[in-house]
Formats: C-alpha cells, structure tokens, sequence
C-alpha cells in the first residue's frame, strides 16, 4: 500500500510539473556562456526563461531551436535543472544543465555534433529583474 501511495504521488508530481512548471518556473536569467577550456576567453551573453514548463533560451531560438521542456529538481543546495534543445535539419542537439542556488545560476551547455565531436561550454549568471 505503501508503494501505491509513493507511486501515486510521483505521477501527481510529475504531471503538475509539466502542467503548471517546476520550481524555478516562471523565472528569467541573464547568463554569460564561454567555452570551456583556459584558451577560450570570449563570451556570449544568453538569456533563459522558464515558463510554463518549457525553457526558452534566446540565442537557440535565434539558431532555428524551439522551447522544450525543462526538468527541475530542488534540493537543499538550490535546483538542479536539465532541458534539451533537439536540432532540426540536422541540427546537433543543445544539452543544457546547471543549478539555481537564490539569485545565481550555473551550469554547462554540452552540444554534441553528428561527427561525434563535443563542444562543452560553462555559464553563469543571476537573475532577471523587471
């Protein structure tokens, strides 16, 4: 019975998540996204938006990416959150994870080409205000 009633609660968790959104739903975040590696010194400014369940990252957008679905976690440290952006017309698809702790995002942006080449890329940043 026990069981029942665990599973019955993650399939409400579940569904209210992709219903109404995670804990950082309804968040926006400026971020600075540089690749990862002492080399690579420039940057790019990115901004994120959770709403709704979905991510929306501007400059994926801009690239021909669609909003996708987010998955959220809160812990004691903050929220960890995943969301992956599949390419259209061959494409190569857009990881994005990291962690919200207070007004601080963090994370790693790991874009996997055909070829099998991995570009890894570090961000962070705060959040939006107005």
């Amino acid at each position: 019975m026990k069981s029942l009633a665990v599973l019955f609660f993650a399939a409400v968790n579940l569904l209210y998540a992709s219903v109404f959104g995670g804990p950082i739903d309804g968040t926006a975040w400026e971020v600075k996204v540089k690749q990862d590696g002492f080399f690579h010194w420039t940057s790019r400014r990115e901004t994120l938006v959770f709403e709704r369940g979905r991510a929306v990252i501007a400059g994926e957008i801009a690239r021909g990416y669609d909003a996708a679905r987010y998955d959220a976690k809160s812990d004691d440290a903050g929220t960890a959150f995943s969301v992956r952006l599949d390419g259209a017309d061959g494409r190569a698809p857009v990881e994005w994870s990291g962690r919200v702790q207070g007004g601080r995002i963090s994370g790693v942006v790991v874009v996997r080409g055909a070829d099998g080449r991995v570009l890894r890329y570090v961000f962070t940043g705060e959040r939006k205000t107005g």
